[in-house]
């Protein structure tokens, strides 16, 4: 197989949007100057070229943006690669930019309803090294939401068909994951969409939800989103675990280790479940979660990691509806059990953490020593 690096012609150096997960140090994608400003028409069967932002005047994109209405659209300024204002008090309030003023839209799902639940999530692939996280989670029956982009989905759609196979809930993470805010509201479009194309041209099913980018998302690109008939799914604030900066020679896979096991001591602390952000495009993000995060999680009595639609209680994640995807305490499916599951949990009909109400209870973890114990173990 291919490896993702030939894909790329060179590596991006990118500057920091936020304290938090802003614009990757370190990217295996196309450079700037490798993109084309030279307008070509994409060609039937064919692809917009790899990790560059589509042409909007495709005529592909063009039938494609009658799906919006732009007058609906709120009018906020693009950002410079995502990157904050030095002052901050300069950003219109309701512009709600996520990256800069942390706003979360009533519509945003950035937890799960349940305490103890876990929203797992990966974001960046199918990668090379892909197929190696999803043998770890098909061993212990876990799933997981995978946020995938267009590029790669028609890189290694064998790989992507594999993780639909497997249960795993498919989902959209744009095509060539730029930030969302630095966009025009026509370049948004084409983002979501040729993606949308590309998963379901390879499992034969439309994801309905989506996550941008870095988190980057404000009320204008949320407006088209929504029009598109997309969830934006981003993720609970500071639960980053930081595996991005390992690539780029900024954290190690001890201090990823060392976070988790700090959320572990706040997770019984906390009136709903988290959703958590890790990647699956480099070995060293895909090695800290089977090596050191995923066995500590599985040892962690009555931490339910669950997809991002089952903790939801949402059934049918994709247009078409449930698609490969179990929905554990649907009545109309007889899967029970297994390392993943929650047959206490229901469905409640919940879209984002605002309409679902918190269930109250302990979590009963193992000791921090324990937990401690098993990563010495494995590094």
């Amino acid at each position: 197989m291919v490896k993702i690096a030939s894909l790329a012609t060179a590596l991006v150096l990118t500057l920091s949007a936020a304290a938090a997960h802003g614009p990757h140090m370190l990217e295996k994608r196309a450079a700037v100057s490798t993109c084309s400003t030279v307008y070509k028409a994409v060609a039937p069967g064919t692809w917009p070229a790899l990790d560059c932002p589509p042409f909007v005047q495709d005529p592909q994109v063009q039938t494609w943006l009658k799906l919006v209405d732009m007058t609906k659209v709120p009018v906020f300024p693009q950002s410079k690669d995502g990157v904050c204002p030095v002052d901050k008090t300069t950003i219109p309030a309701d512009q709600c930019w996520w990256t800069c003023q942390k706003c979360e839209a009533p519509t945003d799902i950035t937890s799960c309803p349940k305490v103890g639940t876990w929203g797992l999530t990966y974001d960046d692939g199918p990668s090379p090294d892909s197929p190696r996280l999803y043998d770890n989670l098909l061993a212990h029956s876990q799933k997981a939401t995978l946020f995938i982009v267009g590029s790669r989905a028609i890189s290694f759609p064998e790989t992507l068909k594999r993780a639909y196979n497997d249960g795993h809930h498919i989902a959209i993470h744009t095509w060539s994951h730029s930030t969302m805010t630095s966009l025009s509201n026509e370049q948004i479009v084409a983002e979501l969409k040729w993606t949308e194309k590309a998963i379901q041209s390879v499992i034969g099913v439309t994801p309905i939800y989506w996550r941008p980018p870095y988190g980057d998302v404000d009320n204008r690109v949320r407006a088209i989103a929504t029009q598109l008939g997309y969830k934006t799914s981003i993720w609970t604030q500071d639960f980053d675990t930081n595996d991005w900066n390992i690539p780029a020679k900024t954290a190690t896979a001890q201090s990823v280790i060392d976070t988790f096991k700090a959320w572990l001591v706040k997770i019984p602390t906390m009136k709903t479940g988290f959703i958590v952000l890790e990647h699956d495009l480099f070995p060293e993000e895909v090695n800290v979660s089977i090596s050191g995060i995923l066995p500590i999680a599985y040892a962690t009595k009555n931490l339910v990691m669950q997809p991002i639609p089952q903790c939801l209680g949402d059934a049918k994640p994709y247009l078409e509806g449930a698609g490969s995807f179990k929905l554990i305490g649907d009545p109309s499916n007889s899967t029970t059990g297994g390392s993943g599951s929650n047959p206490t949990a229901g469905a409640n009909g919940s879209t984002n953490k605002n309409s679902a109400v918190a269930v109250s209870g302990s979590l009963a973890l193992t000791s921090v020593a324990g937990i401690a114990a098993i990563a010495v173990a494995l590094f």
